[in-house]
């Protein structure tokens, strides 16, 4: 029998604790000024707390819609139904928010107030001061419900795509700050060496999504990613007065919801939904989980803009 010389067992050996002790680290690229001169779509806005990317088509249309994404895929998520809503002549503004896709990661506090902040400054910013049709998909909820709290003149509609933002939490008092620990800690799990591929969970059936994950790695490269969505995370609120807020404002108020999605369960959150929004319209998708505007275009855009938008936000 051949004998293995103990150096290399030992250089074996090394490696592989290196490995194990060694987090992935997906984050090599710095969003700046020469960064943002090689994205060649849509637009940069500088805010108060850093760059913003967006997409607004026909600006000058009389009736505006505003996509909100959710808790990590930026704007992009939005395609088929940014597409349809241009096509119909609608304004229509998609933007990243901070911490996601083109738009800065900047070192703060991710929460419902910095969101919504967001949301009015780039609105400010782009001139938009007729009410505006607001769509939160998932996490973007919780920003539109804020935003149509604190201003809710700005509203003609709130449309609500298995949305978070329902659920009853804990009161909490001052923000969480992630500290580098938590973020080292969270880039050495399978979570994070498996969040691509995670994103295929979101479908109700992924085979026609196929490369969806692929899209997802490359969020992944932009430093400060991870602390953004942890911060999100922790930094979560109730907003149960908000919801009060935008009942007193009598706004229109819609839910569209995949049957099947996995992520928010609608079973799960219907209760309190209907609770805080009580002339809330829903409407349940079949054969979609948590992205039915994806997985049942044809429908999803019949509901958004054959019966929601139509209605022109008429307050009852």
């Amino acid at each position: 029998m051949r004998l293995i010389p103990c150096f290399i067992l030992l250089t074996f050996f090394l490696l592989s604790c290196t490995r194990e002790k060694t987090p992935t680290d997906f984050e090599t690229i710095t969003k700046d000024d020469a960064w943002r001169q090689t994205i060649a779509t849509g637009h940069f806005k500088r805010l108060s707390k850093g760059y913003t990317y967006y997409e607004f088509s026909n600006p000058q249309a009389d009736t505006v819609l505003v996509l909100v994404h959710g808790f990590s895929v930026p704007s992009y998520i939005w395609d088929s139904t940014f597409r349809a809503a241009t096509q119909r002549g609608y304004a229509t503004l998609r933007y990243d928010n901070f911490g996601r896709g083109y738009s800065d990661n900047p070192d703060v506090v991710y929460d419902v107030t910095l969101f919504s902040g967001q949301l009015k400054e780039l609105m400010d910013s782009l001139l938009i001061t007729k009410p505006v049709t607001l769509v939160g998909l998932s996490d973007g909820g919780r920003t539109i419900t804020h935003f149509a709290a604190n201003y809710p003149t700005r509203v003609q509609n709130l449309v609500y795509v298995d949305a978070v933002g329902f659920e009853s939490m804990n009161p909490r008092g001052t923000a969480v700050t992630v500290t580098d620990k938590e973020v080292a800690d969270f880039k050495s799990s399978d979570n994070y060496r498996n969040m691509a591929k995670g994103q295929l969970t979101d479908f109700y059936d992924s085979v026609p999504f196929r490369g969806w994950d692929k899209k997802y790695e490359s969020l992944m490269q932009y430093r400060g990613f991870v602390r953004a969505l942890i911060s999100t995370r922790v930094n979560r609120t109730d907003l149960a007065g908000d919801h009060q807020k935008i009942r007193d404002a009598k706004l229109p108020v819609y839910a569209i919801w995949g049957e099947h999605d996995t992520v928010v369960v609608l079973n799960d959150i219907r209760d309190n939904m209907m609770k805080r929004q009580p002339t809330l319209q829903l409407t349940v998708i079949p054969k979609a989980g948590h992205l039915p505007h994806m997985e049942q275009t044809r429908l999803f855009n019949d509901i958004l803009f054959n019966e929601i938008m139509a209605k022109r936000g008429k307050k009852s």
